[in-house]
């Protein structure tokens, strides 16, 4: 962390350390050893609304029965719930189920493999449609993804 008075700043392309508390240039040694130092206070991390730790809590799944091993590799336990549709749809898939069990090793490769991720969201939407009809899929989330 550094020192909320710390500047690093430019004089004919030179950059050179400058105290705003002292106003002059410093050594990174010297501001090291003050004893005016001053950090900023960290910001505490927003909390989820109680809504969204209702519907994590909740989360099941129309795609598989068994929330216990992977769905992808089927060979780990699963170490995540993993929302099919991400983004603004997130909230959309944990309420109509539309989640998958996952290890790490497969959500990483999940996030990563474009192709992968939109197989599941093919078979997610093929889920959907055979329980609920496609005119709901089409109002919810507003993109064919077949």
């Amino acid at each position: 962390m550094k020192c909320i008075n710390f500047r690093i700043r430019t004089k004919k392309y030179e950059k050179y350390l400058y105290c705003i508390k002292k106003h002059k240039e410093i050594e990174f040694k010297d501001c090291r050893n003050c004893k005016d130092k001053n950090f900023k206070p960290v910001k505490e991390l927003k909390k989820k609304s109680n809504k969204l730790k209702n519907l994590e809590a909740k989360r099941f799944s129309i795609i598989t029965d068994n929330l216990k091993v992977c769905y992808i590799c089927q060979k780990r336990k699963k170490d995540d719930l993993n929302e099919v549709f991400e983004g603004s749809n997130r909230q959309m898939s944990m309420k109509y189920g539309l989640v998958i069990p996952i290890c790490r090793q497969c959500h990483i490769e999940y996030d990563l493999n474009k192709e992968l991720r939109q197989k599941y969201q093919r078979e997610a939407q093929k889920k959907f449609e055979e329980k609920y009809g496609r005119d709901l899929f089409m109002q919810e989330f507003k993109k064919n993804y077949l």
